[in-house]
């Protein structure tokens, strides 16, 4: 069994790690450690953040999940407070393939869909590592996101995944009793799920 925790900042490093061997040929994963490090970090300084880690025996990041209980604005203020930040740490992306600066722009100017968002609330970012998949580390990380959101006095909490291609985390999400709440296409062409799950209705989270 894995000790989960809440994640510190000297975690990040591990956590950048999970994030690129889990998401593989994904666009924050190709803005690189830097950007990526810079993210996390910049999440788990927000009011209302909750952060946890999966942690092996001898301390190694095995899996993280990241959200926070209000999700609008944190683009805008992240782009505002650390837009130089932000862009020094993406730029040898940006040199090796010019054509995703306007993507970029558009995910730091991301408040307009958060606000079409089912809930402010939301499970941002969640990653097993790859040789510890099928061991219920992904489910226990949602679970105890979920208590922690629920304690912050959240009553419901969305998070948005892959529609296409993506059956088995669609089932992951489904039967810990999350309900598809609409399906978007981005302006990349990829469609997408929104799931919610209200925790009022859910008693037993840690079951």
């Amino acid at each position: 069994m894995k000790l989960i925790r809440q994640a510190l900042d000297s975690d990040i490093p591990g956590i950048v790690q999970v994030h690129l061997s889990s998401f593989q040929n994904f666009f924050l994963t190709f803005l690189g450690g830097r950007f990526l490090g810079l993210l996390y970090h910049e999440i788990l300084k927000e009011p209302g953040h909750v952060c946890l880690v999966a942690v092996s025996t001898d301390d190694k990041i095995v899996g993280f999940a990241f959200g926070i209980k209000n999700q609008v604005g944190l683009y805008k203020r992240l782009a505002k407070k650390r837009w130089f930040a932000f862009a020094l740490a993406s730029s040898g992306a940006a040199f090796r393939r010019p054509s995703i600066i306007p993507r970029l722009l558009r995910a730091l100017r991301y408040d307009g869909k958060v606000r079409e968002a089912s809930s402010p609330a939301s499970l941002m970012s969640i990653a097993v590592a790859p040789e510890e998949k099928g061991k219920g580390i992904g489910k226990s990380l949602v679970k105890r996101f979920l208590n922690e959101m629920a304690l912050k006095g959240v009553e419901t909490v969305c998070l948005t995944t892959d529609r296409d291609n993506n059956e088995d985390t669609n089932i992951f999400y489904q039967k810990i009793g999350f309900l598809k709440a609409r399906e978007f296409k981005t302006p990349e062409g990829r469609w997408m799920y929104e799931y919610t799950i209200n925790l009022s209705a859910e008693k037993e989270l840690e079951k």
